[in-house]
């Protein structure tokens, strides 16, 4: 891009951040953090089924981009293919559904939009069948309607009751792009089972949230809130009565945006739509020609894929309505799953994790569940196994979520840029661990051992950020208190102490054996 064009990119975004309310110093440190990211980690294919691992390799050669602009798409894309037919059950009172929101976070000109058409060929072809069947089923209807018309009028001669109108053909659905949500909701009360929803601008589907209501502000947001957890909703219909009811809205979301409008997705910051998101936010890498092409067989093989899933039926409930069917862990998947989730929590509650990503990594279980259960389904309607999530799948699923984790990091960092607090935390705990997991002593010790670049300049400001840290860490201990002690030649006096843990460890405040890592 010629400097031009990127002042005027940049000066374009800033007007846009301002009039949402951002601050000039919340535009400015977009700008200032977007050469400071942490690395990213690479997308691990091998977590993949074998099918989607094979597609996503050879359309990343052919396109020339990276595998994850196209591997996104297509988990998402065979996580709606299973739709509201699973979900995996983790305890009783708890289960999760296979729904994804996903965005792919690229510079214009990437090739972020030939990557996701490969990968959602399936759904585009289903709903083409879909469409030539509606079209069929809907010629039937009129011709059975003119029929029914004149069967209507015999019998009003005949003085009998007329026979019952032909039933109106419901519209199948698995893709769509651009809707309202009321659009949205009438497709699906009539799919009860899901659709994905495709939108190659995920900053122009944020804007069209409300669009159409007075002020530009309504439920849409609220809806794709609940819908995430397939909670129940409810959306009112222009110019009717009756409201559309969704017992289990089952709605996967797939779409990029560029770094630059990343902030146009958060918008309401505290509401969490931008938390629920699993992002790919991978390095720009130079494209060229290349000759390598994506094998019929393989289109093939993931075409399959996709129809086994969708083949997969729910069950029903008391009223008649679909009701999907729990999948069940194994033991040792289980005890995985628990594994994997408690150091979720205590990643969490370390000393010096960024407060900001405490929002997405709540998400995190949840994603875990999911994603399990997408690549457990895959295994088991490809090799016709038992219908349970196994240990293989659970770890599969955790690779994948440790690549989700890094890029999580690299769109806050671009959004909010690096908390002192934060660091300084992670430099206190790296501390405390090279002491066996506790230190007491003198406060102007500590300062003097705490080897960090972003302690503050005075010793006697120390005191307020470790309080901070504590503060944001469930996992730290930190007391401050004065004891007596004697000088030399015998005068009495106090001192100020500093006594800072990590809870479970061996030698914390709290642990088993109680030590003094002090100098």
């Amino acid at each position: 891009m010629r400097r031009d064009e990127r002042k005027k990119d940049e000066r374009d975004f800033g007007q846009t951040m301002e009039s949402m309310g951002y601050s000039e110093d919340e535009v400015y440190a977009v700008y200032a953090n977007s050469g400071n990211l942490p690395e990213p980690t690479a997308f691990p294919t091998h977590a993949l089924h074998r099918s989607c691992k094979r597609l996503v390799e050879e359309a990343a050669a052919s396109i020339m981009c990276p595998p994850e602009f196209i591997a996104l798409a297509l988990v998402t894309e065979l996580g709606c293919a299973i739709g509201n037919s699973r979900r995996v059950k983790l305890k009783e009172g708890w289960d999760e559904g296979a729904a994804l929101y996903a965005a792919v976070v690229a510079d214009p000109g990437d090739k972020k939009t030939p990557a996701y058409k490969v990968a959602v060929q399936p759904s585009v072809k289903r709903e083409a069948k879909l469409r030539s069947d509606y079209q069929e089923k809907k010629d039937e209807y009129q011709r059975e309607l003119r029929e029914y018309e004149v069967d209507k009028a015999d019998a009003r001669k005949d003085g009998v009751a007329a026979p019952p109108p032909p039933e109106a053909p419901a519209r199948h659905r698995v893709l769509v792009e651009d809707t309202t949500i009321e659009a949205l909701a009438r497709i699906l009360d009539t799919n009860p089972r899901g659709v994905f929803v495709v939108r190659d601008e995920l900053a122009a589907w944020k804007r069209s949230m409300d669009q159409y209501r007075s002020g530009g502000k309504g439920t849409d947001r609220q809806f794709w809130l609940s819908a995430w957890s397939n909670s129940y909703a409810s959306v009112d219909r222009k110019g009717r009565d009756e409201p559309v009811v969704l017992p289990k809205p089952f709605v996967g979301v797939f779409g990029s945006i560029q770094p630059a409008v990343l902030p146009e997705l958060s918008g309401e910051r505290e509401d969490g739509l931008l938390d629920r998101f699993l992002f790919a936010y991978p390095d720009s890498m130079q494209s060229r020609w290349s000759d390598d092409e994506i094998s019929a067989n393989t289109v093939g093989n993931v075409k399959w894929l996709y129809d086994r899933l969708m083949g997969l039926e729910a069950g029903e409930d008391e009223y008649g309505d679909p009701e999907p069917v729990l999948v069940a862990m194994s033991k040792e998947a289980r005890t995985l799953f628990i594994d994997f989730t408690n150091a979720l929590r205590e990643e969490m509650e370390a000393p010096g994790f960024p407060a900001r990503l405490k929002g997405p990594w709540a998400k995190m279980e949840a994603y875990l569940a999911r994603l399990a259960l997408i690549v457990g389904l895959c295994r088991v309607v490809a090799d016709d196994a038992t219908e349970r999530i196994e240990q293989v799948d659970v770890l599969s699923a955790s690779i994948l979520l440790d690549y989700f984790k890094a890029h999580a990091r690299r769109v806050y960092v671009g959004l909010y840029g690096h908390d002192r607090i934060d660091l300084l935390g992670e430099d206190v705990a790296r501390l405390l661990e090279k002491h066996g997991g506790s230190w007491s002593g003198q406060p102007q010790d500590f300062y003097r051992t705490l080897k960090s670049r972003h302690k503050p300049s005075r010793a006697k400001d120390l005191s307020a950020d470790v309080s901070e840290v504590a503060r944001r860490s469930a996992a730290l201990v930190f007391e401050a208190k004065h004891e007596a002690f004697v000088k030399d030649g015998g005068t009495r006096s106090t001192r100020r102490v500093w006594t800072l843990g990590l809870k479970n460890s061996v030698n914390s405040v709290n642990g088993e054996e109680e030590g003094s890592g002090g100098v």
